[in-house]
């Protein structure tokens, strides 16, 4: 991967120059997250800058294990310590998000700091003016293999231990569904093997994250796979929907629908899958989307449902019941579907 050099030189002016850095992943954070903001967290120990880790909400269990997740300093648990990094920092961090809006209440105290910002990130579009200095790049597999490449090309290669290592594998393999999707780039399988030779314990890895699983959330998957899965076969599609009910019966933990949206692709003829989770009881639905081959779920999450992302893995919101989320996916996927089959 390739770094303009200007970039490069501002980017060391900038942490060269900071006596606070502050990380800061997006809403609802998920391996590639917590992974690009702890590794980054982790070299910059190692390089002796201080830098502190402030996460809008709470961090998935399956993900806690990870070195320097006990020092994240959680906004809608500890507000006025949250803020108080946010303020004195003279470096802000953005990993894996380029729209503000994506870190929730943390939003309003962003958007009026001046604070310098540096964004890395995989994800298209990114808002204008979110970062004054933007590593961004759709075609690479994840935040972590970003700021990986980036780690190398600004020579901190000696910081990389296995605590870094092991952070940045971790949202490598989570965003890439195990290097399943959106992992094409033999760069990818390079990091990796990289990253896997710093010490990283791969086996202690996969258990934490896909093996650490409490009895509520396979609780809540098998309640999923029995009485929540409905097909589209006309559509080559399938769907999961999961009420509030739903997650509180289950006494729902944040991580505990982590890859559910995977498991409809495992059924023949299968090539979309969304799930649709209810957060507010009738007022907001969080969706999800999966695609196989060059079916664009990201233009059609984009289109009706006020998300984005990548062709094959994409995301969005309804403000309404989770009702009607569903109906108009209903409405409005065969149709797109039959549009893009004939491109």
């Amino acid at each position: 991967m390739d770094f303009n050099k200007e970039q490069l030189s501002q980017f060391r002016t900038y942490t060269d120059n900071a006596s606070s850095i502050v990380l800061i992943p997006h809403k609802n954070s998920d391996g590639d997250a917590i992974g690009s903001i702890l590794g980054w967290y982790n070299l910059f120990a190692n390089r002796g800058i201080n830098a502190k880790v402030v996460v809008p909400d709470e961090v998935p269990e399956n993900l806690s294990w990870m070195q320097g997740a006990a020092d994240i300093i959680v906004h809608e648990q500890d507000e006025l310590k949250a803020v108080s990094a946010l303020c004195n920092a003279d470096l802000l961090m953005f990993l894996d998000f380029n729209d503000i809006k994506r870190t929730g209440d943390l939003a309003g105290v962003i958007s009026g700091l001046s604070t310098p910002r540096v964004m890395i990130d995989h994800h298209p579009d990114p808002s204008p003016g979110v970062a004054n200095l933007m590593f961004s790049d759709v075609a690479v597999s994840s935040t972590c293999e970003i700021s990986y490449h980036l780690m190398k090309a600004m020579c901190w290669t000696d910081a990389i231990d296995s605590r870094v290592a092991e952070c940045l594998y971790s949202g490598i393999i989570t965003d890439t569904g195990v290097l399943s999707y959106n992992s094409s780039n033999p760069q990818t399988y390079l990091a990796v093997a990289d990253l896997v030779s710093r010490g990283t314990d791969k086996g202690k890895i996969h258990r934490e994250i896909f093996q650490s699983n409490s009895i509520g959330r396979m609780r809540l998957l098998g309640h999923v796979l029995c009485n929540k899965l409905e097909v589209m076969a006309g559509s080559g599609a399938a769907f999961i929907s999961l009420s509030k009910e739903d997650l509180d019966r289950h006494h729902y933990q944040p991580g505990d629908t982590e890859g559910f949206v995977n498991y409809p692709l495992g059924i023949k003829g299968i090539g979309i899958s969304a799930m649709f989770t209810e957060k507010e009881k009738d007022k907001f639905v969080k969706i999800s989307f999966r695609s196989r081959d060059n079916m664009p779920v990201n233009l059609y999450s984009e289109k009706y449902f006020s998300g984005g992302g990548h062709k094959n893995a994409a995301g969005g919101e309804w403000n309404g019941t989770l009702e009607d989320a569903i109906k108009r996916f209903k409405e409005t996927l065969p149709g797109f579907v039959d549009e893009n089959r004939k491109k």
